[in-house]
């Protein structure tokens, strides 16, 4: 594992490489001029955003650009995108003026959760409030067993 990791680190470095190249820097501003608006929330697109194909060689990724194959990305799209997020399905369809971004193993972001996932979050919030309340009236023993009462009913 630490060897897959040097691995990404130096392709890291070296594609940091990339982006200061002149033809790069070239192309990038051309494509930003032919695709001005962010694919993803609609401001200003700032750089062209690529798919995990185009990171095999520098011709590859510079092909992407001048081709147009990548997606126009804001600052905002693109830092979230680098980090490994992926933009919620919902908001995109919606054309939503906020764009929320999510992990990869999560089907949608915070506004767009199903209706049952609402009431639970909803009840949990209750059982808190509740919880704090009788906390403010007992001692640090009680407040333990109540903690550990609501314990077992979340594990259920």
């Amino acid at each position: 594992m630490p060897d897959l990791l040097k691995a990404i680190e130096n392709h890291h470095a070296e594609m940091a490489l990339w982006w200061k190249r002149k033809e790069y820097i070239r192309e990038c501003k051309a494509f930003v001029k032919r695709n001005p608006v962010c694919s993803r929330c609609g401001r200003p697109a700032v750089t062209p955003g690529h798919a995990a194909e185009d990171y095999h060689s520098f011709e590859t990724y510079l092909a992407a650009v001048i081709n147009d194959k990548c997606d126009p990305l804001c600052s905002g799209c693109n830092l979230a995108e680098k980090k490994g997020k992926k933009p919620c399905p919902a908001c995109v369809k919606e054309k939503a003026n906020k764009i929320w971004y999510i992990g990869q193993d999560q089907e949608y972001c915070y506004l767009h959760r199903p209706a049952e996932e609402i009431r639970q979050s909803q009840a949990r919030k209750e059982v808190f409030k509740m919880m704090v309340k009788q906390s403010q009236k007992i001692t640090n023993a009680k407040r333990r067993k109540i903690y550990q009462e609501i314990k077992e009913r979340n594990r259920k």
